[in-house]
């Protein structure tokens, strides 16, 4: 039986807060010249997700990406050279 002080004195660590974060300027852009950018989000123990998002630049698409989808393990942004290419 284990004696009750080593289980009080037992802590888990960990965020709970991992939720997205979302609005203007953290997951989406309201600039008019904006373009969509083809991304594919990768997670753990899952097949890749393809999504479209507007921004200004491909780093920003990633960004907004990384975001929108906090336990992501991939964020890959797809140019014109690999858009062909199966994630």
């Amino acid at each position: 039986m284990v004696e009750p002080a080593a289980i009080d004195s037992y802590l888990m660590h960990w965020r709970e807060d991992n939720g997205a974060s979302i609005g203007e300027g953290l997951s989406r852009t309201s600039n008019p010249n904006a373009k969509l950018y083809e991304i594919v989000v990768t997670f753990s123990g899952m097949r890749p997700m393809r999504e479209q998002l507007r921004a200004t630049s491909s780093a920003e698409a990633a960004k907004f990406a990384a975001n929108r989808y906090p336990t992501h393990t991939n964020i890959t942004v797809v140019t014109k050279n690999n858009a062909k290419r199966s994630a």
